[in-house]
């Protein structure tokens, strides 16, 4: 008896190149990031791919749970995403795929997509800021890391938090 492989099998092995492979694969991490021994921020995530080739980037392509501390190491603010990457040495951060921030306020930002970079969140998506009050939707927004405050652009709309809450119950009817 002869065997053979198949030619699709063979094309589907040259189409698997080194720089699509990660070279580092990490599961159930957390890290924890700091500066002169105060812990600036904690993430965790199920997955984390780390590249090295030309480009050196970590991809966490199952979303993290970031924790962001202030000068005092208090906590302050609490963010979850479907997806992230840094760029770089962990220059900047990029969380995408239904990103959540919430703050001390209790106000909370929801965007797909923003950038953490030089402590400083920007968003070029549409964001939604819901306080106890209010929600509020622009094109885009800066914002401190820690969200202690913001800066909305282009203003679309503000609506009573009870009135977007009742909306919501109505469509899960």
């Amino acid at each position: 008896m002869v065997y053979s492989c198949q030619g699709s099998d063979l094309a589907q092995m040259e189409s698997v190149t080194q720089e699509s492979v990660p070279d580092e694969v990490s599961k159930d991490v957390i890290l924890t990031y700091s500066d002169s021994g105060i812990v600036k921020r904690v993430l965790k995530a199920p997955l984390i791919h780390k590249y090295t080739n030309d480009t050196v980037y970590t991809e966490f392509p199952e979303g993290v749970d970031a924790q962001f501390y202030n000068k005092q190491g208090k906590l302050v603010t609490n963010l979850t995403c479907g997806y992230a990457f840094t760029k770089g040495n962990n220059e900047e951060l990029v969380f995408r795929d239904n990103v959540r921030i919430t703050n001390q306020k209790n106000e909370t930002l929801l965007s797909n997509e923003i950038y953490l970079k030089d402590s400083t969140i920007n968003s070029d998506s549409t964001v939604y800021i819901v306080t106890p009050g209010i929600a509020l939707r622009g094109t885009s927004l800066t914002a401190p890391s820690d969200f202690s405050s913001y800066k909305l652009y282009n203003p679309v709309g503000v609506a009573k938090t009870e009135a977007i809450k009742s909306q919501q119950k109505e469509q899960e009817k």
